[in-house]
């Protein structure tokens, strides 16, 4: 009798962890296809490539290569930053979906174009401008929960 419940509690186990592993498979196509969907977007209406070929040229891969990403399959880590890096692209949007798809433009180059000495001039009013910032939020944050508990009480 118990060998018997030791069996079915097993084909339960079992059963579970393949509805899981079906669930997460199903999960992973699903992000896979919006990945495509981001690809085939970029390429058609920021890049304004109406052809796969026109990406595959600038990339340095087939036209194939790039039907495969499009609709999901075959998309490594390394191309998606290759294509981040060479449209100027956020490399969070074409994974992910979320935020902007332009990436904002780096200002590590304009801070290469400074002398040493502007640094700590430079330092000092990000400083501020951050500190300053931060008390805002804190202000409107503080009277916002202020107005809440009135309309509360």
């Amino acid at each position: 009798m118990a060998s018997t419940a030791k069996r079915v509690g097993r084909r339960a186990e079992t059963a579970a962890r393949k509805r899981i592993a079906a669930k997460r498979e199903a999960d992973q196509h699903l992000a896979d296809a919006e990945l495509g969907k981001r690809i085939r977007f970029l390429r058609k209406e920021i890049l304004g490539m109406p052809r796969q070929a026109d990406l595959a040229e600038r990339l340095g891969v087939t036209r194939g290569a790039v039907a495969n990403w499009e609709v999901g399959t075959g998309v490594k880590r390394t191309t998606l930053q290759q294509i981040s890096e060479e449209f100027n692209i956020s490399l969070v949007w074409l994974t992910t979906g979320a935020g902007a798809p332009i990436a904002k433009p780096s200002i590590d180059g304009q801070l290469e174009l400074l002398l040493p000495e502007d640094y700590d001039t430079l330092y000092r009013l990000f400083q501020a401008m951050i500190n300053d910032t931060r008390e805002k939020r804190e202000r409107e944050k503080a009277e916002a929960d202020s107005k809440r508990r009135k309309r509360n009480s």
